[in-house]
Parts: structure tokens; sequence; C-alpha cells
């Protein structure tokens, strides 16, 4: 691909605009644990909204998820037009007990409602996904993306950005990692609508956009292969509640929230924003399949449709697109190492190692997390290659990692005969479960082709059907051993009280546009109107 010198220039200037706001951020922010970890809990509502996008959006969208809507089409929107259930339940059950405890990790809260054995086993969960799945996953699409903009060796590409992220990252925490989220997040939306913009004008109309048949619809036949309506359920309120509401590095902006009306807000602002970031990060796939229908490796349709599309405009723009979906990339690698960084330092160190520790030492070992976290990260990324697709590689290990998740987090809220033992048990199933997927394609798929086998099981609903005996299981254990006291259980459990804002937060009168019910209420009709059209 040949990038003009301006966009080669505007490119490079912006990644370092990018480190340059992070150390700022950095050398402004406040020297505590709260002040590193959580941003000092002083995130207001538009920084949660656009950094959870930011965090969310990373280089998986802007090559895996655009390729796997060149293969499959309209369905695929279901990954960002699908969020509502999830960040309904994140808004109505979690973040009051989350915020009202002062938690700091999702561990943390294991530990207050069953116990210390749950805290350790989903610590060392999280940083074994936070580091061999998402993090190598995203590192190993980064230098793909690299290697397809510049030319540069991929491997190399996965240095340069883990460096680069690693920059400042390390240096300020979640407030480096919020701010800068701000302005990616702007400019990743900004570039992938206009790549869809300039798709559809290209492309004639909408219509020719969408196509026909199986791949203008958002729910497919339960007997489709590849997406079928069932393992789109199980996506909506399985995969994408383990993704809200579980998933450190996704809702870790959420815990340093200014309060609960802004952390709620930004999770209702997060869900508008999820509107036209379909259009951006899976649309483009559309486009380029009615451009370009016959292409070799769909994961590269997104920078082989800017090439086409955007390249001809000048002024640098190209190069701002691609800067885009590199900052797209900074900003997860950041969020990821930042969160495992945070569970390392407070579920581990502090809680085992140096329960004294001040928060200069803290800080000091979370700096060495995070460093250590992306070198592992750098060295996993190979294997990430092994799989057919980038999307697949991420979507398959979440699908199988959130059932068992979901099952503790959720019965930890709402059950009150759930203790320790069943949670325990229960998670220690997330050990076969994500290495599952692993086996599949390694094992399983090789041996099936080799003696001419049929296997045609999909992995979704797969997921769906395990979430019974989960439960069975589940509950199964919670019955072998007593119940925990009625005081603990009716403190670390969610009650009806807490659909309210704390009494603090509503002495003052709020105007009706802060009304949060009323915003939830438009954004949910939205997509409410948006499945009634495309189903």
């Amino acid at each position: 691909m040949q990038l003009s010198p301006l966009d080669i220039l505007v490119f490079f200037a912006y990644l370092a605009g990018v480190i340059a706001i992070g150390l700022w951020v950095a050398r402004k922010e406040e020297k505590t644990t709260t002040g590193y970890f959580l941003a000092g809990r002083s995130l207001p509502w538009y920084a949660i909204g656009f950094s959870m996008i930011a965090a969310s959006i990373s280089v998986e969208q802007f090559l895996g998820e655009v390729g796997y809507a060149y293969r499959y089409g309209m369905a695929v929107a279901n990954w960002e037009w699908g969020v509502i259930p999830a960040l309904t339940v994140m808004i109505v059950l979690f973040v009051p007990y989350y915020l009202r405890h002062r938690i700091q990790t999702m561990p943390e809260f294991l530990e207050r409602r069953f116990g210390l054995g749950c805290r350790l086993i989903f610590a060392a969960l999280s940083v074994i996904v936070y580091t061999f799945v998402n993090l190598a996953g995203v590192l190993y699409a980064s230098g793909l993306a690299l290697h397809s903009i510049f030319g540069i060796n991929l491997y190399l590409g996965v240095i340069i950005l883990a460096s680069a992220a690693a920059v400042y990252v390390v240096a300020g925490g979640l407030a480096a990692v919020a701010w800068t989220d701000v302005l990616q997040s702007i400019l990743l939306l900004s570039s992938g609508l206009l790549v869809f913009f300039l798709g559809v004008h290209e492309v004639g109309n909408w219509e020719a956009v969408v196509g026909t048949g199986d791949r203008a619809h958002m729910m497919l036949p339960a007997s489709d292969p590849h997406l079928p309506w069932t393992g789109m359920i199980v996506l909506f309120f399985s995969t994408n509640v383990w993704y809200y509401a579980t998933n450190q590095y996704i809702n870790q902006r959420v815990l340093g929230a200014k309060d609960e009306w802004h952390a709620r807000a930004g999770l209702i602002f997060t869900a508008f924003l999820g509107i036209p970031l379909t259009l951006a990060v899976c649309f483009p796939g559309l486009v380029a399949y009615a451009l370009f229908p016959n292409l070799e490796n769909p994961d590269q349709a997104y920078t082989i449709v800017v090439n086409h599309l955007v390249g001809p405009l000048g002024f640098g723009i190209r190069g701002l697109v691609f800067a885009g979906l590199c900052g797209a990339i900074m900003s997860t690698v950041e969020s990821l190492a930042n969160s495992t960084s945070t569970i390392l330092t407070v579920d581990f160190y502090k809680r085992f190692f140096n329960e004294s520790a001040d928060d200069r030492r803290m800080i000091r070992f979370g700096r060495f997390a995070t460093a250590a976290v992306l070198l592992l990260g750098v060295i996993w990324t190979p294997v990430v290659g092994s799989w057919g697709s980038i999307f697949t590689y991420f979507q398959e290990c979440y699908t199988f990692m959130a059932v068992p998740t979901v099952t503790v987090f959720v019965s930890g809220l709402l059950w009150k005969r759930a203790n320790n033992f069943a949670a325990v048990t229960t998670l220690l199933l997330g050990v076969p479960l994500l290495l599952f997927p692993f086996s599949l394609h390694q094992w399983v798929e090789p041996y099936a082709e080799q003696h001419h086998w049929q296997f045609n099981l999909n992995t979704y609903n797969i997921a769906g059907l395990l979430f019974i005996p989960v439960v069975g299981f589940h509950v199964a254990m919670a019955y072998l051993r007593p119940a925990q006291s009625p005081e603990h259980v009716r403190q670390q459990t969610w009650n009806l009280k807490m659909l309210r804002l704390p009494r603090d937060e509503t002495s003052e009168c709020r105007p009706w546009y802060r009304n949060l019910v009323l915003w939830w209420a438009v954004v949910t009709l939205m997509y409410v109107g948006i499945y009634a059209t495309f189903w």
C-alpha cells in the first residue's frame, strides 16, 4: 500500500499527540493508588462513555468484525446493537453495588460476597484471559494492521504498538487511559463513519450495501452454521453481560466514576454511541463486499476499502483514518494492561504479599506489572495466528468463559442461597471451558478432517446449551454446604432500594434532562426500532 508523505506525517503526528496527552495527564494525576488505578474516582459521564467505546473497539473490530461482516452480512451487527440487555443489567444491578461498596476490582466483589478462595480463582482467571486472549489477540491484529498499512514485519508492528502504549499507561494509570480514550474514540468513530458514508455513495444506495437474502437480516435461522439467532441470544444475555458487568478492563472506568449518577449516565451514553459505532466498525464490511466480493482474506477488507475510498481524497485524510485504527489498538492495549496490573496489584500483591504496602510501593508494583503483562502479550501473539479469523478467536474464547462467570456474579447478587463452595467450584469450570475452543481448533477439527467426519457444531449454540448444566451444577453445589449468615447475605446482595440513586445524590432537584430513566427509555426504544426494521 502506497501512502503519501502527508498521510505518513499525519499518522505519526497523531500518535505523538496521543502519547503527549497521556504523559501530561500522568503528570497531573495525584500519586495515590486510587488516583493511579481508578483516576481518583473523578471521571464524568462523557469520559466514561467515550472510554468504554474506545476500550471495547480495537483492531479486532476494524479488521476482524469488518472481515466477519464481509463474510456473513448484517447479522454481525448484533455484536454492537445487541448491548441493551447487558448494559441494563449493569446499570440496574451491578453499578449500585460496585460504587456503594467502593469496589476496586471484580475479584474484590467476589471476596465480599463469597470468600477469599473465590477472589483468588477469579483474579487468576482474569489475568490469564486478559493477557493470553485479549491482549495477545489485539497485539497480533495490530501487527497485521501495521503490516497491511506500512508493509513492516508483523511482529515488529506488535512491538511498536505495545511500546507506544506502554510509554504513558505505565506512567499515568487509568486517568491517562480514560482521557486519551476520549480523543481516540472520537477519531475512530469519525473515521469509521467517513468510510461508511463514502462507501454508500460509491455503491449507490443503502439496499445495495446491505444486500439481499440472509445477508440483509440480523436474525438468521437456528440452522445457520455460523450466526444462528439462538447463538445471538447467548451473545445478548451471557457473553455481553460478562463483557460489561464482570469485565475489569471494560468497567474499570465505571468504578472510577465521580458518583453513581455519572456511572449510570456513562453507560447510557455508551448505548447511544453504540448506534453510530455499528455503522463505523461493522458496515464497512458490507461496503467492502459490495465493492470487492472476491477477497481472499476478508480480515484485510477494512484496509482495502479505506485505500479505495479515502485514498483519493488526499490532504492526509487516509493517514488520519489509519491513525484512528491504530488509536483504537492503543486504547484497548492500554486498558487491558492497566486493568490487569490493577488486579495483580490489588488482588495479589497487596492482599497476599505486602498488606502494609503504601501508595508509592503499590504504584511502583503496578507499573512493573503493566510492563510485564505487555511483554507476555507480545510473546503469545504467534498463537493467535492459528485461528482462521481474528474476530472468531476473541468471540469463541469469550463465549465459553462467560457461562460460569455470569452464573456466579448474577447469583451472588440475586440468590441468597449462593455460597463460597458453589462459587469456587463453578468458577473452576471456566478453566476447561476456556481451553475448549483452543482444543477444538488445534485437535478436534483436524482429527475430524483427517477421518472425513462431518463436523459442524456452532460454538455459540454449544455455549448456550452449556448454560443449563452449569447453572444446575451451581445450584447443586450450593446445597452441599451451609448457607451464609442472613446478616452477611443481606449486606452483600442487591435489593430494590438500589434502583434509586443514593440519598446524597438526590438531595438536590435535578432538571428533567438529567433524568436517567428518560434517557434509558429513549435509547432502548431506538434499539427496538433498529431490530424491528432489520429483523
